[in-house]
């Protein structure tokens, strides 16, 4: 191998290690979002909901919280319906609501966040079903 071909070969390694994810359509974003909510905010068993809805806690307004988690982790949505914002993920949904002078944030698993919220999210067309989920363009669903 010569010299050039190993500067690049270590020159791609590095990247592939710091820009995990980069230019890629996996579910990366959701398994981003899961790890920055367990590790950023606080968890609170007490606000669980039924159906594994696992609930924590933030510091900060529902949309300054919304605002945190959309940077860290891309959703392919974000709606507000009264006073709750919602982040539709191909495999969760989060819906940050007011929680005392901070926010709750209520973690699902897709299908049971469209269950749960329904009467919020309806509206916004997000199909029950997010499984067959490509992506917006021509061909969509193909």
């Amino acid at each position: 191998m010569s010299r050039k071909s190993w500067v690049v070969a270590v020159l791609c390694a590095v990247l592939a290690v710091v820009l995990p994810g980069c230019g890629s359509d996996d579910d990366d974003d959701d398994n981003g979002v899961r790890a920055y909510i367990t590790s950023h905010y606080a968890r609170a068993p007490k606000l669980d909901e039924a159906n594994n809805g696992l609930a924590y806690t933030a510091g900060k307004s529902p949309t300054a919280t919304a605002d945190e988690i959309t940077k860290a982790a891309r959703p392919l949505d974000r709606r507000t319906a009264g006073a709750t914002t919602y982040l539709q993920y191909r495999n969760d949904i989060v819906a940050i609501s007011p929680n005392g002078s901070g926010a709750k944030i209520l973690l699902d698993d897709y299908r049971t966040g469209h269950r749960r919220h329904h009467s919020a999210i309806a509206v916004f067309g997000w199909p029950s079903d997010n499984t067959g989920f490509r992506g917006g363009g021509s061909g969509d669903g193909k």
